[in-house]
């Protein structure tokens, strides 16, 4: 099966998008000094990184930060996989948007307004037989939770700069 035919087959739903920008946030705000939320720019980054199978495959706990996420793709000397950040960014704009007002509509996230930030909501309920998670969405979930305390530890401009894009 080709790339896109499977990239297709995951994430043909912005549902899915909503779960794993929830997680996204709820590891930033666990990773954060203050625990403090993301703003809302930084789920479009994650969106475009998450959605992407050559993207997501060195996210893992055996990685410490972004820098050493980075490197992973000189490493293995697909840093051209990385410079196409930018243009996924732009095409995932309305998977994005559509994934965060699902999110928010669920209740899952909680938008300020003020301050541009989502913050995650903690869920304590258990899903229902026959609501749970497929395993492969909560493995990806766990790499958008990764994701999250990664960026926590950097400022928007660093972000920028370590993933070469420009909001």
């Amino acid at each position: 099966m080709s790339r896109l035919v499977e990239e297709v087959k995951i994430w043909n739903t912005p549902i899915i998008g909503a779960y794993l920008l929830w997680r996204f946030t709820q590891g930033y705000s666990k990773g954060h000094q203050f625990g403090d939320a993301p703003i809302a720019l930084l789920h479009f980054v994650a969106t475009a990184i998450l959605t992407s199978k050559e993207l997501t495959e060195f996210i893992s706990n055996k990685r410490s930060n972004l820098q050493s996420y980075i490197r992973s793709f000189e490493e293995n000397k697909n840093s051209d996989i990385l410079l196409s950040l930018q243009e996924r960014i732009k095409d995932k704009k309305e998977y994005t948007l559509a994934a965060i007002d699902i999110a928010i509509s669920e209740g899952l996230m909680v938008w300020d307004v003020e301050t541009g930030k989502l913050y995650a909501r903690n869920l304590s309920e258990k899903s229902g037989r026959g609501n749970n998670i497929r395993k492969q969405t909560q493995r990806e979930g766990k790499k958008a939770e990764i994701l999250g305390v990664w960026f926590s530890e950097h400022e928007i401009i660093d972000i920028e700069s370590y993933l070469k894009v420009v909001f």
